[in-house]
């Protein structure tokens, strides 16, 4: 092994064993901190002395050995390089002081007259040697020789001034005080002191070039001398662990660090006992080091203390602020603590720092090491430390503080405060953790300890795992609530219920009405968060003024953050959304949201907010996409966790995976039963129709559609925009050829509230339409397609425009077929559509990049009115028709044509371009009231 930055102490050394042979015997004294390289400079200077022809004699003092008496002269006399005659003559010496009794406290400097003659003797064996040879002595680690062995070694220095001798000891630099006597005697004497100190920056660059190539050696010697302090073992140690791991070159970092932790401990346990002692100390107290801290974690002296937390930093351990310089040291020296004793120390560092006034939270992370909470001092720390993460947004943290503070509790009232608080953190990550919670609180509520407003936590999550219990739960928040007028607790509870159940089956009211308190106080109604919500969602779904529920959502938006309580409230104001017709400002604020809930580490609500965005863009036509993110929101939890929510994502991903022609089973999930009492369930049970629908099940189709219209009516939630179940079962009713009830169907579901809404209409007058008289259906599509161009559901539009294409082509109008077939094929590849629907009868004359490069260049000729003048006109729509469609006159219409047909250079509306867009990524203009009877 190539010695670093030691080769001056070595020439010195040499340079002494030169004048020894002269006859001018020398001393010398290698001192340095733990781990400093004494011993490698002692052994590298033995092997060039015997190569010199020297007689070489070594021993090691050690702290095991130290009451064993003529221990280290024994070593020195059992060389073999000693003449025989002289080996026995001392060994006769050796073994009869070692047999000698009471001098276990043996006073190395004062001879005790029995004593003289026998190191007389000794050392005569020694210098009579060294007449023959030049005459090397080394003895590693003095501070642990024996006390008989250093009277010899003493004595023997006062008369080696003639003599060709050369003695060498190391010793490790402790810095302890006061000297003892044997000390002082040596230093006494004339000697050499060789002081070895840390590597340098450069030395540790020598080091590492043995295990990297030049360049990686200069590039990673900064950081090796700054984890290391230039400890040459630490340093090695490090290298070899990089090696272990294979990192051959600079960059990188090894995943464990076996050679660098042996080496720590090495430091720590070869030397003063008080070493490891006082390192567990730092390790234990982090940050909070300090001579007096360690004094009153471990019972030493202040001094003592700081006498080794001083020999550590010289040894490369510790930083000058008394951190560890690299994380793995602190690992190494905790895990050497046995388990109670850590426990003991962290408790103990637990209650100092409390002393201390230190933050809550670094109290807490010694109770939870200790794992104890015993106190009430303790449970008031963990509790501080809980509301300051969560502050900082370290909700596990948060979570393990409350755990142990609820566990050491025997406060009852306590306890239920802790559980409802632990309760809200974990269902921020998984509900299905914070059911554990569900029954004490209950009992709480029972034994009137739980309040009315912390009760809704309670009733929410009840109702999300659909326990048979939360109507029994809410009915007892309302009385209370109502014994203390608490509006807002009723109208989040409702507002929940809303959301999961629609018309809610608790009471008599609905899940949309405002509470009864609240109705009595509309002042105080138009400023609740949850009332407004629940309205704007139930004038969306009534599909009332659209521009009112937007300006309504924006609003509840703009002035709301996301956080526990607020969750079904914003899903709410994103539904109602989608349901207006503005998908596009629904993924924006969905965007955003989720981004909030990922910075807050809240897994439950980005769950939630990631099914809705699948929702959202399902509606938008982008079903790949759907597809993906309501997977996505399904591996985000435990199919537990989602509780009867799970039919959010899991009826988006059916559909999604149906547009797309996959029918491919969804990995398995466990739906609970409950979910199909909730809205959830019938958005379930109208996915799974249309999985069977398009495998051509079509009686299980009907089953389903069937059954969830039943359940919307029982349940009062019998809406056309939320699930569409009559079109959907007209549609079946076509596949059986049973056109008049198709008829009825699609005809009653255009009369319902709410079928105004684009979607809802198109959707039902392409059934509709299908369902009747050829000579009514072309009619009926045109108008269809009128009411999906606004609606953003881009689905349903291709299959509208594919099935208008179909029948122009059946009644001979072939441009207009290739029209309504090419905006139809367009769809279907820009959303991934085409498995569900048919072929168009009408292929396309020329390419469809080809067409759409037309397309595109003639959408910029014209203007944007004339434009949807014209896209009208391709598809079929009379004079008359676009005027009522766009609200201007007949003579506009006649007048923009004209301009139409000079900028494209055709004669007529049958030389019009096919492909021209259709659709908007904004709905505009309405499509104007319509009668039942009109469609």
């Amino acid at each position: 092994m190539t010695l670093v930055e030691r080769d001056r102490p070595i020439d010195l050394l040499e340079q002494l064993l030169s004048e020894s042979r002269a006859g001018r015997g020398q001393v010398a004294l290698i001192s340095g901190g733990l781990a400093s390289g004494k011993t490698a400079v002692l052994d590298a200077f033995t092997d060039r002395a015997t190569a010199s022809g020297a007689l070489v004699l070594s021993a090691t003092g050690s702290r095991a050995e130290r009451t064993l008496q003529m221990g280290v002269l024994d070593q020195l006399f059992r060389s073999p390089a000693l003449p025989p005659e002289a080996a026995r003559g001392a060994a006769d010496l050796v073994t009869v002081a070692a047999q000698s009794p009471d001098e276990v406290d043996l006073d190395p400097v004062t001879i005790h007259r029995s004593h003289v003659s026998r190191v007389h003797g000794i050392c005569s064996v020694l210098l009579d040697l060294s007449r023959e040879h030049p005459l090397v002595i080394t003895v590693d680690d003095l501070q642990f020789v024996d006390g008989a062995s250093l009277q010899v070694l003493l004595y023997l220095q006062r008369r080696i001034r003639a003599a060709r001798i050369v003695i060498v000891f190391s010793e490790w630099d402790h810095r302890r005080t006061p000297l003892p006597r044997s000390y002082a005697e040596l230093t006494r004497r004339p000697h050499h002191v060789i002081k070895l100190s840390m590597l340098s920056e450069e030395g540790i660059a020598q080091l590492a070039a043995e295990y990297l190539e030049p360049a990686g050696a200069l590039r990673l010697a900064p950081h090796l001398h700054q984890w290391s302090g230039g400890n040459p073992l630490l340093a090695r140690a490090l290298l070899q662990d990089r090696a272990a791991a294979g990192l051959s070159d600079a960059s990188g970092t090894p995943d464990t660090c076996t050679a660098f932790t042996g080496g720590v401990l090495s430091c720590l346990h070869r030397w003063d006992p008080l070493l490891p002692e006082v390192a567990r100390a730092l390790a234990v107290l982090g940050d909070y080091s300090s001579p007096s801290m360690v004094r009153r974690l471990i019972g030493v002296e202040i001094g003592t203390a700081a006498q080794v937390i001083g020999v550590l930093q010289e040894a490369g351990l510790l930083h000058q602020d008394l951190t560890f310089r690299h994380q793995a040291a602190r690992a190494a020296v905790l895990s050497s603590l046995e388990p109670g004793d850590r426990t003991v120390l962290h408790q103990r560092a637990a209650a100092i720092l409390r002393e201390h006034g230190v933050a809550a939270s670094d109290v807490a992370h010694h109770l939870i090491a200790a794992d104890s909470g015993e106190g009430q001092w303790a449970a008031e720390a963990l509790r501080e430390a809980a509301q300051e993460a969560l502050a900082t947004n370290r909700p596990d943290f948060a979570v393990q503080c409350l755990t142990l503070a609820l566990a050491a509790c025997s406060d009852q009232r306590s306890g239920t405060a802790i559980r409802r608080t632990l309760m809200r953190i974990e269902w921020r990550a998984n509900p299905s953790a914070a059911a554990r919670h569900l029954p004490p609180l209950h009992d709480a509520l029972r034994a009137g300890s739980l309040s009315g407003r912390d009760a809704v936590l309670l009733v929410r999550h009840l109702l999300w795992q659909g326990s048979p219990e939360a109507e029994t739960v809410a009915k007892e928040v309302f009385r209370d609530a109502d014994e203390q007028c608490d509006i807002e607790t009723m109208a989040e509870v409702r507002l929940t219920q809303a959301w999961i159940h629609g018309f809610s089956p608790l009471g008599s009211d609905t899940g949309m009405d405002a509470p009864a308190a609240l109705k009595k106080n509309p002042g105080k109604a138009n400023g609740n968060l949850w009332v407004q919500a629940g309205a704007t969602l139930g004038a969306a779904l009534a599909a009332q003024s659209s521009s009112r529920v937007v300006d309504n959502a924006e609003h509840i938006l703009r002035s709301c953050q996301l956080d526990d309580r607020t969750l079904e409230a914003i899903a709410c104001v994103l539904t109602a959304l989608v349901y207006a017709g503005r998908s596009d400002l629904a993924g924006a604020w969905c965007d955003s949201l989720a981004q909030d809930a990922e910075r807050q580490g809240a897994g439950t609500w980005k769950a939630v907010l990631t099914a809705l965005r699948a929702e959202i863009n399902l509606r938008q036509g982008n079903v790949a996409e759907a597809a993906a993110q309501a997977r996505d929101a399904l591996d985000q939890l435990p199919a537990q966790a989602w509780g009867v929510v799970i039919g959010l994502p899991l009826s988006t991903a059916i559909l999604a995976d149906t547009a797309m022609g996959r029918h491919t089973p969804l990995p398995e999930r466990a739906v609970p039963p409950a979910m199909f009492d909730t809205i959830f369930g019938l958005r379930y049970l109208h996915a799974r129709g249309h999985r069977h629908f398009a495998q051509d099940r079509v009686l299980a189709a009907i089953n389903d559609f069937q059954r969830c219209g039943d359940q919307a009516q029982e349940r009062g939630t019998d809406l056309p925009v939320l699930v569409p179940w009559r079109t959907d079962l007209a549609q079946a009713h076509i596949r059986m050829n049973q056109m008049q009830t198709a008829r009825e169907l699609a005809e009653e579901e255009l009369a319902r509230p709410g079928a105004d809404s684009p979607v809802v209409r198109g959707h039902a007058l392409r059934v509709l339409a299908a369902a009747s008289d050829p000579k009514l259906r072309s009619g009926l599509l045109r108008k269809a397609v009128d009411a999906l161009q606004d609606s953003g559901d881009r689905v349903e539009l291709s299959h509208t425009l594919n099935e208008l294409s179909q029948l122009h082509h059946e009644q001979g109008h072939h441009h207009r077929a290739r029209v309504a077939a090419r905006q139809a094929a367009r769809e279907v590849r820009t959303h991934h559509t085409k498995e569900l629907l048919s072929q168009p009868l009408v292929r396309p004359d020329r390419p469809a990049e080809d067409s759409e490069s037309a397309v595109s260049a003639t959408d910029s000729v014209l203007s944007d009115a004339e434009r949807r003048v014209a896209t009208l006109a391709a598809l079929g729509h009379t004079n008359r028709e676009i005027s009522r469609r766009l609200f201007i006159t007949i003579s506009t219409v006649e007048q923009h044509l004209t301009r139409v047909y000079r900028k494209l250079n055709v004669r007529g509306r049958a030389d019009l371009p096919a492909g021209l867009t259709v659709h908007r990524d904004h709905p505009t203009v309405g499509a104007g009231p319509h009668t039942s009877q009109a469609y």
